[in-house]
């Protein structure tokens, strides 16, 4: 009876060898697992380490054109200001123009009916 014991106690120990076996293969395939998901892990913080300072710089390059855009905006105001303020002067400059051509040519007639006769 010893003997059968001892018997089944080496088959169940050939059958825990086995599943000692296998679950060391699971654990060399979850350890590899494991370190790739680290590995993409620390990937994916470095993506998005680079993402938020590639958004710091294209707050900036923003700024910098909002700025611009703000720059010409205020340019072309002052300019549109200019070209009304020049428009005004040369409309009176063209109406003393006038103003002065119907005198001249008052003048002439007013001479040419008291002279001319």
């Amino acid at each position: 009876m010893p003997l059968q014991r001892l018997e089944e106690v080496e088959r169940s120990l050939t059958n825990l060898s086995g599943e000692f076996a296998r679950l060391a293969a699971e654990n060399v395939t979850y350890s590899n697992k494991l370190l790739f998901l680290e590995e993409n892990d620390h990937r994916h913080d470095e993506n998005i380490k680079h993402i938020k300072e590639s958004t710091i710089k294209m707050e900036i390059q923003f700024s910098a054109i909002m700025g611009k855009f703000d720059s010409l905006e205020n340019k072309i105001f002052s300019l549109l200001q200019q070209a009304n303020k020049d428009s005004g002067s040369e409309r009176k400059m063209w109406l003393d123009f006038v103003k002065y051509i119907i005198g001249i040519t008052i003048g002439v007639i007013v001479a040419n009916q008291f002279l001319g006769r």
